[in-house]
């Protein structure tokens, strides 16, 4: 596809698609060698692109095999738990692609930007075909098969101003998984936002102000229990007092990617000769991500802007994506991200709300979380202190991990608070 918006096509000039690049198994295995290891037995995979798909169903029951042949071979006394995920724009699936996910267990995130005039008004093919129709067609093999697979949306000019259309057009489609994911490119002439420059397709902070509003309270009118939205159950997540999975709201950020050739990056928004972290077939792989590069990358959102620092909603997004702060001033640190006010006003507006629908959704899960109201700053720090007390209790009683959680909600200790890798000593890992 020629998705207009798309911030990976500019990588072409340090990875020519006229080559063809492709992940070769050799280099997977090199990898693999070095990620077990530092993993094991979580071993998790997330396959993208450009699209993964055009690799084609037998490079990836290859890739599928080898994964486990080298996680038994290095880990003899221990069951690695692999799991693989792949993110893609739909239109090649097919009823073989379901028959492949369901076999390997894969969870499937798809594109799609809505109803068929916003989707296909920048998500396009390289020729400037459409592509929604064959996208509903990939979902319908994904169904077919029971494939889990949830809905990854770019919120962009086609669908900005009409957030309760959109979900209410998703949710009758019987999505019940969603992720939204604001547009915000820079154009390729101008620096920062400031110049007014950024593309025609992306959105302001007020447009996503009022499109979270409208989502958010759209979510609450249809049931909070009947639908995941990825944003907000992160925003409960923190509010619980765990860690964002989200790394955009994280207190640290960072993972690995590896590019076809081998070479690795902290950020698939950062694949730049700036962050060139090595390449694994020159470079072990623990020393890449011990790496003085990978250690600055991952401790790039700690330098908050002053701004940040007194902020009533820091501990809700931890100053957010650095990339995001790239585009509002070219520096990530000590700087606002583009969408700071989107988050002021959001919380603002809708906190209450937030904490009352947060409480809610942790009673329906067994946990035991404070009922009454909290500023933000305190809420996020309550539940790991509960934890931790908990654990340190289990401990001291030798309460088995199929025993019942000493927290009362009667769920077993290792569903409820022995579910989390929280150290005693309450940091979060």
């Amino acid at each position: 596809m020629d998705c207009t918006y798309c911030f990976y096509l500019k990588k072409q000039e340090m990875y020519p698609w006229s080559d063809n690049p492709s992940l070769t198994l050799e280099t997977f295995e090199i990898f693999l060698k070095g990620y077990i290891p530092l993993s094991a037995p979580h071993l998790t995979f997330l396959w993208q692109g450009g699209e993964p798909t055009i690799m084609g169903l037998q490079f990836f029951d290859a890739a599928m095999e080898l994964e486990r042949k080298v996680a038994r071979g290095m880990l003899p006394t221990a069951i690695p738990h692999i799991s693989n995920a792949i993110q893609t724009n739909g239109t090649l699936l097919t009823q073989e692609w379901a028959k492949f996910f369901k076999k390997w267990r894969f969870l499937v995130g798809v594109s799609l930007d809505g109803p068929q005039e916003w989707h296909d008004r920048y998500r396009i093919d390289p020729i400037q075909r459409k592509t929604h129709s064959n996208v509903m067609e990939g979902i319908k093999h994904l169904e077919d098969f029971k494939v889990p697979f949830n809905i990854l949306v770019v919120v962009n000019q086609a669908n900005v101003k009409s957030p309760e259309q959109l979900l209410r057009w998703l949710v009758d489609q019987g999505f019940k998984d969603l992720q939204f994911i604001p547009c915000a490119e820079m154009k390729e002439t101008c620096q920062t936002s400031s110049e007014i420059s950024i593309t025609d397709e992306s959105i302001t902070p007020d447009e996503y102000a009022q499109f979270l509003d409208e989502l958010f309270n759209t979510w609450l009118k249809i049931g909070i229990d009947k639908i995941r939205i990825r944003l907000f159950d992160n925003i409960f997540q923190t509010l619980w007092g765990f860690p964002s999975e989200m790394c955009q709201f994280a207190a640290k950020c960072g993972y690995l990617v590896l590019e076809h050739n081998g070479d690795c990056y902290p950020c698939d928004f950062q694949v730049s000769n700036e962050w060139f972290l090595g390449n694994v077939h020159n470079n072990n792989l623990e020393e890449i991500v011990q790496s003085e590069k990978f250690l600055q990358f991952s401790n790039l959102k700690s330098n908050l802007h002053p701004d940040c620092q007194e902020c009533p909603w820091r501990n809700l997004c931890f100053g957010e994506c650095p990339s995001y702060r790239t585009i509002h001033n070219d520096s990530a640190s000590h700087s606002l991200p583009y969408f700071c006010k989107t988050y002021k006003d959001f919380f603002s507006k809708n906190y209450e709300k937030l904490e009352d629908a947060s409480i809610k959704m942790a009673k329906s899960l067994g946990f035991v979380v404070p009922t009454e109201s909290l500023p933000a700053d305190q809420r996020t720090k309550v539940k790991l202190q509960i934890v931790k007390d908990i654990r340190v209790k289990a401990e001291t009683d030798d309460i088995g991990r199929n025993a019942s959680c000493p927290c009362g909600s009667g769920r077993k200790f290792k569903r409820c608070c022995g579910a989390f890798n929280i150290a005693i000593d309450g940091s979060r890992r």
